[in-house]
């Protein structure tokens, strides 16, 4: 063998005895150091912070060796918005100190985009409405050039965004001559006939007491006009009521 092969190899035994040394030492800190390490801290309680202000949250946890991140906002329709609505780890988890806990914080309650309901029917509208956990609420007529029975208008505008269960007033076109067919009441709360007659464009007008001892209080015995007679829309319906 030259003295250049020999000096070769010995480099090459030399790279490897090396090469060697490093993964043995690498596989010492790996399994006997570092879970000394690891297993030399103390073990911490984690704190609730649920419900809490974000910042107020993150100090409290800092305070106790831990490393608080916020990872998410969610609407909450009761936490605040900026208040921590869900912690991971959980609240009374037992983990190391240094370990990372994370944050959801509340964005407030969920607001929806409102949709154009005009020249929709009134059934197609409150089909959109109710999928969208929103509710009609004081129905009433005018005279359009719109289809009858189609909507004109709406309280709230087309795009703005609004809070889930809110009741939306419309107006609907009853053709260029409207009118409506008046509800029967009789029989209904005071209370109930009203929401009864709004639903349908119309208003309550005169209301007579009556000594009735048949009826509880307050229950409506008569109706004029009667029930199922056109009338105008936002007409008055008069009502007799028992005391």
């Amino acid at each position: 063998m030259s003295l250049k092969e020999k000096l070769s190899s010995r480099l090459a035994i030399k790279i490897y005895i090396v090469l060697a040394s490093l993964f043995i030492l690498v596989f010492i800190l790996d399994a006997l150091v570092m879970p000394v390490i690891v297993h030399s801290r103390d073990e911490i309680t984690i704190p609730d912070v649920t419900g809490k202000p974000v910042d107020a949250a993150m100090a409290q946890l800092a305070a106790a060796d831990l490393k608080p991140q916020v990872l998410d906002t969610a609407p909450h329709p009761n936490i605040k918005p900026g208040n921590v609505v869900y912690q991971d780890p959980v609240a009374n988890s037992v983990v190391r100190e240094g370990r990372n806990v994370y944050l959801t914080v509340s964005g407030g309650e969920e607001r929806i985009a409102m949709p154009n309901l005009r020249g929709r029917s009134l059934r197609d509208a409150r089909i959109t409405l109710e999928q969208l956990d929103l509710t009609i609420g004081k129905v009433s007529y005018e005279a359009s050039e719109l289809p009858a029975e189609t909507i004109v208008s709406q309280s709230v505008a087309a795009g703005k965004r609004v809070r889930k269960t809110v009741a939306i007033e419309i107006v609907v076109s009853g053709g260029s001559d409207i009118q409506v067919e008046i509800p029967y009441v009789v029989g209904l709360m005071l209370d109930e006939a009203q929401a009864a007659l709004l639903e349908n464009g119309l208003r309550i007008g005169k209301i007579t007491y009556s000594e009735n001892s048949n009826w509880v209080p307050n229950t409506v015995i008569g109706q004029s006009p009667t029930a199922g007679d056109p009338i105008a829309p936002s007409a008055p319906v008069n009502l007799t009521v028992t005391r």
